[in-house]
């Protein structure tokens, strides 16, 4: 029977296996991933999380944080959820971009703030309207995939792993993860995973994660900020219902990205 390993070491074309994940904001790596990232850990391998914002435009559970808290507290919670979760999955590192090592040499710290995002239809999320020329989605892309690559020069990962072309549900700072992942892996000369964002999308392979739900549930419990975990069913700060994330479909990207 198939598992990931087949899809990353096909991928890669290597028995060695060194996955590098890229997620847009704190909890995307357990939300979209998490069942994958444990079952990678809990098979020995080194798996690393880069994380392109800290999710500052993020809704917050009511009364979990206090009515006073700042916008950079509310920084260092999400970076401090995102630190139990990598630990609970057992991922062996975890980066954000534009911070050293994930930042082109020779330059000092660069925060990517998050996007932001409205939901335009059932399900499908938008840009928002935010003036802010230090978003993700307003920054260069070029001066992205510089930070990515010095992050691969130093990780050396055999694969990189991402979401497809829709960005999970739309999310503009998903898409441009996307978009960072696919020209980041072809400028390297590294093969790009896609994680599929709906289970109707042709070519894509699905693989049963289930065995690894008590982790995947501890890592969601981390982010109390953001949602609660009831019966099998994330509940999100804006009322949505998700299904635990325990199948992930994986395809390889085929197409080229750059000219």
């Amino acid at each position: 029977m198939r598992t990931p390993l087949d899809v990353l070491a096909g991928a890669a074309e290597s028995d060695s296996i060194v996955p590098l994940f890229v997620h847009a904001h704190p909890d995307d790596e357990t939300v979209q991933t998490g069942s994958l990232l444990a079952w990678l850990a809990a098979q020995g391998l080194p798996v690393s999380v880069l994380t392109c914002t800290r999710g500052e435009q993020g809704e917050i559970v009511s009364g979990v944080l206090p009515a006073s808290t700042t916008a950079d507290e509310l920084v260092r919670v999400r970076e401090a959820e995102l630190a139990h979760a990598i630990e609970t999955l057992g991922v062996a590192a975890s980066y954000f971009l534009g911070t050293p090592p994930a930042r082109a040499a020779g330059l000092g710290r660069r925060d990517y703030h998050d996007s932001g995002m409205r939901w335009v239809a059932e399900g499908l999320a938008g840009p928002a309207d935010i003036d802010d020329p230090d978003t993700f989605t307003a920054s260069r892309l070029d001066d992205e995939v510089a930070d990515l690559l010095a992050l691969i020069d130093r990780v050396r990962p055999t694969v990189v792993v991402g979401y497809d072309r829709l960005g999970s549900y739309g999310h503009p700072d998903h898409v441009r993860a996307h978009e960072l992942a696919a020209v980041a892996a072809e400028a390297a000369g590294l093969p790009l995973v896609e994680v599929a964002s709906d289970p109707d999308t042709d070519g894509f392979e699905w693989f049963d994660l289930s065995d690894r739900k008590q982790t995947v549930i501890q890592a969601l419990r981390c982010y109390a900020t953001q949602l609660t975990v009831v019966d099998a069913h994330i509940v999100h700060v804006g009322g949505q219902h998700q299904a635990l994330p325990l199948r992930a479909g994986l395809r390889v990207k085929a197409d080229r990205v750059i000219p």
